[in-house]
């Protein structure tokens, strides 16, 4: 279970990144980026007993993330899944409802150029 669980995952994750290296790049983005913070995952594990819970925990702090939040509930991976854009990492650790952070991870994303990745290969 915990195998499948981390699989469920890191195609979640894989998934999210692929679609934010789709995204058009231009300097204009990276400077609203910036003025509005970096982004965030934050990814909130709970029990099939605690999803219900999670969900009017979430409703109640904001119906805004809550419709901005995907689940994997239905799919047996009881985790909710958001990026955000905070000022730092505890700003985005506060969006999460206080009965869920303590369980919750917080994770900073980052772009590559195709610059950066030649670098990288130059320096192996």
């Amino acid at each position: 279970m915990l195998k499948r669980r981390f699989l469920v995952f890191a195609v979640m994750a894989a998934s999210l990144l692929a679609l934010y290296a789709a995204l058009p790049a231009s300097n204009t983005l990276a400077s609203d980026q910036q003025a509005k913070g970096d982004h965030y995952l934050l990814i909130m594990p709970h029990t099939a007993e605690q999803c219900l819970k999670a969900l009017d925990d979430m409703e109640a702090a904001s119906p805004q993330l809550l419709a901005k939040t995907d689940w994997g509930c239905m799919a047996g991976d009881h985790t909710g899944y958001l990026i955000v854009q905070a000022a730092s990492e505890q700003a985005a650790r506060n969006m999460i409802p206080a009965a869920e952070r303590a369980g919750a991870k917080v994770i900073k994303l980052n772009k590559f150029t195709p610059e950066q990745i030649k670098s990288f290969h130059q320096k192996m």
